[in-house]
């Protein structure tokens, strides 16, 4: 349990020292490097997703379609974690994704596709175990 609330805290203040440096404030850490600005954006996303997973009226805002949104029940099993940089090509993006249950637990490494829609990265596909 103390593992995946270190991992939590830690992706939030991911989260927070991102956002910092979004808006103009310089930070003494060095941001993990997500292969640039539309990289950063896709990882956002995956950070989003865990934040929301519990609501069912905010998901659809993340994901491309909803035949893409995975059944919530199985959803909320997991936390998922950006591993390496998101691959961005134009209006797409590939990113491999680490997903761990809720007791932090591996539950193994699946690739996610994403595509802009109207400038807003979305989850195109997250398969899960």
């Amino acid at each position: 349990m103390k593992n995946t609330y270190l991992k939590v805290s830690l992706s939030a203040s991911y989260l927070f020292l991102h956002l910092l440096a979004l808006n103009g404030c310089s930070v003494s850490n060095k941001l993990p490097d997500m292969g640039g600005e539309e990289g950063s954006k896709v990882a956002l996303v995956i950070e989003d997703l865990n934040e929301v997973k519990h609501n069912a009226m905010r998901l659809p805002e993340l994901f491309v379609s909803k035949d893409g949104i995975p059944d919530a029940k199985k959803l909320n099993q997991f936390v998922f974690y950006v591993k390496g940089k998101p691959s961005v090509s134009g209006s797409t993006a590939t990113c491999s994704v680490l997903i761990e249950k809720n007791d932090g637990t591996s539950a193994g490494e699946k690739e996610w596709s994403f595509e802009s829609v109207s400038e807003k990265w979305k989850i195109k596909s997250a398969p899960i175990p």
